[in-house]
């Protein structure tokens, strides 16, 4: 058993309910005692608000046990939600953007160290998000159905499609695409409210950058989970600024 104190929500992913675990929102969170990311499963209640919101301080106690084949050295069992904040300030998330931003790696070198959590910078001009709907022909498709049926009689909304964003990004001096899922709970919720046009927010944000998390049972599978819009100048002088000091290392 671990305790962890004065962790920030940064990104979470849709609600998901499945017959072996109730429903949660996976969360993921910036550890500044560590410096490093953290994962856990955040219980959802129908009716209720989630128990941590992005941005939002909050403190937990963490196990190892009874995550099953989950082990990623980032995930934790969380049995207990100790304490949660107000949003941090204004000021205070440009000090975690910056925190964020320096653990900044290419997808290369996260699987290469076995890493779970990360971030992607798309050129802004690039980005481009549609949905996908699922196929009842195919396997894999045909389960997702099941489950959003599944989860609509316990009367939790979850989509017969998936939302997708591609768009490119600098790699290594060169432009790469990329076309992942999206999972990021802010722009569902949106999408089921139908009172707010989510991708149009983002579009409008001036420094995009994505959270992006990966399977247990599919470790190079990176989906994203939030998307943050950074202050002027941060990416370039905190997650550049990262990738040059690797390549020099």
């Amino acid at each position: 058993m671990k305790t962890f104190r004065g962790c920030i929500c940064i990104a979470q992913a849709r609600i998901i309910s499945g017959r072996k675990k109730g429903s949660h929102i996976c969360t993921i969170a910036y550890y500044p005692t560590d410096d490093q990311f953290l994962r856990l499963c955040v219980p959802f209640s129908i009716g209720r608000s989630p128990a941590i919101k992005r941005w939002s301080v909050f403190d937990f106690d963490g196990t190892k046990d009874g995550l099953g084949n989950d082990t990623r050295d980032e995930t934790w069992n969380a049995t207990q939600i100790r304490r949660q904040a107000v949003e941090i300030t204004a000021g205070d998330r440009n000090l975690i953007h910056s925190k964020i931003l320096s653990q900044y790696k290419y997808e290369s070198e996260l699987n290469k160290n076995k890493s779970s959590i990360g971030l992607l910078i798309p050129d802004k001009s690039s980005l481009r998000f549609y949905k996908e709907s699922y196929n009842p022909n195919d396997e894999k498709d045909l389960k997702k159905i099941e489950r959003a049926k599944f989860m609509a009689d316990q009367g939790i909304w979850f989509p017969e499609y998936k939302v997708m964003v591609k768009g490119t990004y600098r790699c290594e001096g060169r432009s790469k695409r990329f076309d992942k899922q999206l999972l990021s709970w802010d722009v569902y919720e949106a999408d089921r409210r139908g009172n707010v046009d989510p991708f149009q927010q983002i579009y409008s944000y001036r420094n995009p950058y994505m959270i992006l998390g990966n399977l247990a049972t599919k470790r190079r599978a990176f989906m994203v989970i939030g998307i943050h819009s950074a202050p002027d100048g941060y990416i370039e002088r905190y997650a550049i600024n990262q990738q040059l000091a690797l390549a020099v290392s």
